[in-house]
């Protein structure tokens, strides 16, 4: 059973991401959870509640995500991944750096085509949205479609 309930409709979509866009520019804090500072599982929570669903969240964590937990949690909020990287606007992807899967963030359209992402992004401190290339593509393990 998927914690924040049935698929998304169409309207919902473009709603979760208007809401994760309102948090543009937002200070990249571990474990923030509210407009003061968001870490990427943060960013994804504040917007699924922003349109009225409730996502189970991942619970405390230390720097990284331990494991599978990341991918746990995603399990438990969306259900199974979709198969491929077939991705499309309100989509939440799993990405890895090195190891375990260990950062979230959310597919936007890219006004001059194409997909970008939106996230809460500790490198560059901030949330953030860019389009998606072969680079951050390269990194996507799974998508869920909330």
């Amino acid at each position: 059973m998927r914690a924040i309930g049935p698929p998304l409709t169409d309207e919902e979509r473009a709603a979760f991401i208007a809401a994760a866009r309102s948090f543009l520019l937002v200070p990249f804090r571990h474990q923030g959870r509210s407009a003061r500072g968001l870490d990427c599982g943060g960013l994804v929570v504040v917007s699924l509640v922003a349109i009225g669903r409730t996502p189970a969240d991942v619970a405390a964590y230390g720097r990284e995500p331990q494991g599978q937990g990341l991918h746990a949690a995603c399990v438990a909020n969306f259900g199974e991944p979709v198969f491929g990287l077939q991705m499309r606007a309100g989509d939440v992807l799993l990405m890895r750096f090195r190891g375990e899967p260990s950062h979230v963030g959310i597919v936007s359209d890219y006004p001059l085509g194409g997909f970008a992402l939106i996230h809460s992004y500790a490198q560059i401190r901030k949330v953030t949205e860019h389009r998606m290339d072969a680079e951050w593509l390269g990194y996507v393990t799974e998508v869920f479609r909330p």
